[in-house]
């Protein structure tokens, strides 16, 4: 996936363009973690603390949120921001084909929405991570034959971190986050809920369970395409939720509206709520969450 995602990023780089290589390092450096990870768990704080520094990276060279006046509080609400998504993506990394199928469809939303800008640099990095999406697909669709393991998931989580805060970066309005934030809203919304549920519970975060929407679904007799399936067509309303908003035809606060009220419906009919009693050991796409906590 890397390397897929690194040929197509390549043109970014063909002279006389030169752009900055930081953004390429920070991908770099959040999969080489997440590889060594599969072959040989790391410390959670090691990983938690490798995700904060790269987020501050990304603050440095002015990929921000832009949300705080002080320099402190953004640079600490933009380096959480990047982890939590890296986390979000590995959460979601629990089902042949979704993270790989949902970030191929937000990649497809920022393509749109960067199509009439001016600078290549998200065009060329949302189309470089569809393609290796699309590429993992291939392997990893139900039935899965390969899986991207924590070094793919993070990846996607990083380069759609990055694609959030250059979004943001391109836009002169305060509420430019709240596109990225719409496109990005299922796991989003899925890491929040298993966060609340294990509080809730009085669980460990990193103790893992199987309250995912996905496993909820599976549990309640779905099939994994056809959870696929709905999960694409979410991810694909989404989208245009959010391209409605970027070109002004909803506004940002009533589409943010309209979006948190149909996932807490959704939320609500699933009862994603309640705890698992059959708790279980954490596994490859619950251990990052471990770096939230520990």
């Amino acid at each position: 996936m890397f390397a897929g995602f690194l040929a197509g990023c390549a043109t970014l780089y063909v002279p006389p363009s030169r752009p900055s290589l930081l953004p390429l390092a920070v991908f770099a450096a959040i999969w080489a973690v997440g590889l060594i990870d599969d072959v040989r768990p790391l410390l959670p704080l090691f990983r938690f603390v490798v995700q904060i520094a790269c987020g501050a990276a990304l603050w440095i060279a002015d990929w921000r949120l832009q949300w705080f006046e002080s320099p402190v509080l953004d640079l600490l609400c933009t380096s959480l921001f990047v982890a939590f998504l890296i986390n979000a993506m590995n959460l979601l990394d629990g089902m042949d084909g979704l993270a790989a199928s949902t970030a191929a469809i937000v990649c497809v939303g920022f393509l749109i929405i960067s199509a009439g800008q001016s600078s290549a640099l998200e065009f060329t990095i949302a189309a470089s991570l569809f393609g290796a999406c699309i590429g993992m697909l291939r392997v990893n669709a139900p039935p899965a034959k390969m899986f991207m393991g924590d070094s793919g998931s993070t990846l996607i989580g990083i380069v759609l971190a990055f694609l959030a805060l250059n979004w943001v970066r391109s836009e002169t309005d305060s509420r430019s986050i709240f596109v990225p934030l719409v496109f990005l809203s299922l796991p989003l919304a899925d890491a929040v809920l298993a966060i609340l549920r294990r509080a809730r519970s009085r669980q460990r975060l990193f103790s893992g369970d199987r309250r995912h929407f996905y496993d909820i679904l599976l549990q309640r007799g779905w099939s994994v395409e056809s959870v696929l399936r709905f999960s694409v067509c979410v991810t694909a309303s989404l989208i245009f939720a959010g391209w409605l908003c970027a070109r002004g035809i909803t506004g940002a606060w009533s589409t943010g509206l309209v979006v948190a009220s149909a996932l807490a419906i959704g939320a609500y009919l699933l009862d994603s709520l309640q705890p698992d009693l059959t708790t279980v050991q954490a596994g490859p796409r619950e251990q990052s969450l471990e770096s939230v906590v520990d």
